[in-house]
């Protein structure tokens, strides 16, 4: 009887510590800080479905793997430089190499009322303050990379 309880304590504590990992695992996927609650709007469910886990729910990137998008040049910059980026991952000229570790997939899939949507939330959110992105702009942007 002895041995059956200590290997339920056993179990137990094993069982508490791998919740208490689970936990912390968490806590660093989500940012750390919570968000305020704020009514969605297609850019923002958008970026919630492709960008959310790499980019975080602050804009903040995770640091040596994914760049942030909060006050940073490319997002904030010419629209279609973005746009390339984004669904055919043309990198910016001005964008350093080496410093992340992560890879950008490509969104060309993404309609482009979908896109113009994401990238104005983008450029619209996290204290970023730029211009909205259109579904013209969009489509000039396929247009040009067509083929790829």
């Amino acid at each position: 009887m002895v041995s059956l309880q200590l290997s339920v304590r056993t179990v137990r504590r094993k069982a508490i510590i791998v919740l208490g990992l689970i936990g912390s695992v968490g806590l660093i996927a989500c940012d750390r800080a919570p968000v305020a609650a704020q009514p969605a709007t297609d850019g923002s469910r958008l970026y919630g479905a492709y960008c959310l886990s790499c980019h975080q729910a602050r804009g903040n990137g995770v640091p040596g793997v994914q760049p942030p998008l909060a006050g940073t040049p490319v997002p904030i910059g010419d629209p279609d430089t973005l746009l390339a980026w984004v669904m055919f991952g043309v990198r910016p000229a001005d964008l350093p190499r080496g410093h992340y570790a992560g890879v950008m997939p490509q969104f060309n899939y993404l309609s482009d009322a979908q896109l113009a949507s994401l990238l104005t939330y983008v450029r619209s959110s996290f204290g970023n303050e730029a211009s909205a992105i259109t579904v013209e702009q969009v489509a000039g942007v396929r247009l040009q990379h067509a083929g790829r």
